[in-house]
């Protein structure tokens, strides 16, 4: 009777739990996916990778940039497929959307295959937890979501490489061999692009295959189709993206960049510092703690996906997130900017659960007792975390600032100002075009000091005096040139 008791209590527990998740997420999303509606291209490098394909071609522009820049050739082909090739201002406002809803469903299919017993409300309320959290201590939100430049090589590679894992989980369990050449086909595509978005990604996605490969080899016994052609494609990926004549042109900025020890121990070092600042400002520890109560109804066939050696997984998942600062260090000896912080603490919330599972899945089947609380502790314990969330919610940076810049009209004047940017470049008939300079900027959504400069020969402006068809952009108060 008592037992009956106990598992109704869990179950309006859970559903209470469900959907308290799912208004986090609702809490931080919908404000996101507003602001998305005051979105622009940046003038620093959108306009350029347009300006550069509209005076070369597209496949050349690619190449020039390939050459002569990175080997990032996935990201050197978004960024020359943007939407300002089709003349589009509405495609940037566009694009955040589809981006935040591929975060959230990729989060949501990796949750699904994971605890396949759970219910949907369950697995769309990880991935509120996840976002929630991420959305709390990321070191940019407009370098994730907004920069276009920016998330194609670390937003996007990180959904796929979620997707990747979603695509492998469902190929072992496929009974038919069309379904499995279709699944491996697009794994394989997802390696190829994922590798080459950025030099942070591939290391995190050479690790996964890695780790992969040599559980099924070490701990099975076996080897596959789909192993050995996901292996093959990373080859050719990385050989793709290491080759590239650009590189090198990257590597010499820094005296530091190519000091392996010097960027091993700092990588080391930077992932311990902002590790302990992501689990103290969050209610992560807590989270945590109701993930353990999630783990102890589950049956230990359904934590199957658990069921690895930890020290395997701890040594996976300290590699991944360490390695993923490396090439910032080793490649220009600085550093990490913030869109390649926002890459590992993404990866770190997923892993940081995930380990949770494979270290309690190992400690139920030494035989220690299941994990349990009365009626009392639960409400405690839920009493606790809802006062964590409100003080964690209120005190977020992120929060203040994404929630200010709508709330104050800050997002929505610089639409406007942006708007009469246009105007003036679209509308004066004259070569030479003195543009005001922005007075409101929500940095949710604009890149700080990012804009384009007094100096004419500057990068950005002549970028975009191409892209409009003119000789020059002043950034001016007046025509006279006085600020």
């Amino acid at each position: 009777m008592k037992k009956q008791l106990m598992n109704k209590f869990y179950k309006k527990y859970r559903i209470a739990g469900n959907w308290i998740n799912i208004l986090l997420l609702l809490s931080v999303l919908v404000p996101l996916l507003i602001l998305s509606y005051f979105n622009h291209p940046s003038p620093a490098d959108d306009y350029c990778y347009i300006d550069t394909v509209f005076k070369f071609g597209w496949l050349e522009a690619m190449n020039y940039y390939y050459t002569g820049w990175t080997g990032r050739y996935f990201g050197i082909f978004l960024n020359h497929s943007n939407p300002l090739l089709f003349h589009s201002i509405t495609g940037f406002k566009v694009l955040p959307v589809i981006l935040l809803s591929g975060f959230i469903f990729a989060l949501y299919s990796l949750f699904r295959h994971l605890t396949p017993t759970l219910s949907r409300m369950a697995h769309i309320g990880f991935a509120g937890v996840i976002f929630f959290l991420f959305i709390l201590q990321m070191s940019s939100i407009v370098e994730a979501f907004y920069w276009m430049a920016a998330f194609v090589s670390y937003t996007v590679p990180n959904i796929l490489t979620l997707l990747w894992i979603v695509l492998v989980l469902r190929w072992y369990r496929q009974d038919t061999q069309s379904a499995k050449i279709l699944l491996g086909t697009l794994s394989v595509l997802l390696i190829f692009c994922v590798i080459g978005s950025s030099e942070t990604n591939l290391l995190a996605m050479v690790l996964l295959l890695g780790g992969w490969c040599g559980y099924r080899v070490i701990f099975h016994r076996k080897i596959d189709g789909l192993m050995v052609a996901s292996v093959a494609a990373g080859i050719i990926s990385c050989y793709f993206l290491f080759s590239a004549p650009g590189n090198a042109i990257r590597l010499g900025g820094n005296p530091k960049s190519g000091d392996l020890v010097f960027s091993a121990v700092a990588s080391f070092k930077k992932l311990g510092a902002l590790s302990f600042g992501w689990i103290i400002r969050t209610p992560l520890i807590l989270f945590s703690f109701g993930w353990l109560v999630v783990l102890s109804r589950l049956s230990e066939g359904a934590r199957n996906y658990f069921a690895i050696p930890v020290w395997y997984a701890f040594l996976l998942f300290i590699g991944i997130l360490a390695s993923q600062f490396f090439p910032s260090y080793y490649g220009v000896g600085i550093d990490p900017t913030p869109r390649v912080i926002n890459c590992v603490y993404f990866f770190f919330l997923i892993g940081w659960f995930y380990m949770i599972g494979v270290l309690y899945h190992q400690v139920r089947r030494q035989g220690i007792p299941k994990f349990d609380l009365s009626v009392v502790r639960y409400g405690v314990f839920y009493s606790i975390l809802i006062l964590a969330i409100i003080f964690t919610f209120m005190r977020s940076p992120n929060v203040r600032m994404i929630y200010s810049d709508l709330l104050k009209g800050k997002a929505a004047a610089y639409d406007k100002e942006v708007y009469q940017r246009y105007a003036l470049l679209l509308h004066s008939k004259e070569a030479v075009v003195y543009l005001p300079p922005l007075k409101n900027i929500p940095q949710s959504i604009f890149v700080l000091n990012e804009d384009i400069k007094s100096d004419p020969k500057h990068w950005w402006n002549k970028c975009m005096a191409g892209y409009f068809g003119k000789e020059a952009i002043y950034m001016t108060e007046n025509r006279s040139g006085q600020k």
